[in-house]
């Protein structure tokens, strides 16, 4: 009958690429958030690990202070305080280091930069895989 599409199945065949590309989109989306969820999880645990260790030292501190005058066997007391104030150092570090670790969600924004650059071009995706979602059949 017709040998080119009308009017409307190139209008059909747009709208699945449009939802294809909101598809892939969304799913990027949603991987994103996920990474960012673990990675607040994780800076929460090592702040509240920081916090903790910063408590322990400081009471390590004062009792190493209280006692240094006491006695001379105080050497494991005030390696303990060391310790703990060093790990509280390097913890607070850490959650500070996971703070600056990037912008959250720059893989999606970065492909919606993408498609907005291909629209504006006037390409879309399927001229640039060469029509690669139609089907055989079609």
């Amino acid at each position: 009958m017709r040998d080119k599409p009308g009017a409307f199945q190139a209008l059909k065949r747009l709208l699945r690429d449009l939802l294809e590309i909101g598809q892939t989109r969304l799913a990027l989306l949603v991987n994103e958030a996920e990474e960012e969820r673990i990675r607040l999880i994780r800076v929460v645990a090592l702040c509240i690990l920081a916090i903790f260790c910063l408590g322990v030292g400081v009471v390590s501190l004062c009792a190493f202070l209280i006692l240094l005058f006491w006695e001379s066997r105080l050497l494991l007391l005030g390696a303990s305080c060391l310790g703990f104030l060093a790990l509280a150092f390097i913890l607070g570090w850490r959650c500070r280091a996971n703070l600056r670790y990037g912008i959250p969600f720059a893989a999606t924004l970065a492909e919606l930069q993408h498609d907005i650059a291909s629209l504006r071009d006037g390409r879309s995706a399927a001229s640039e895989t060469g029509n690669a979602h139609e089907s055989p059949s079609a």
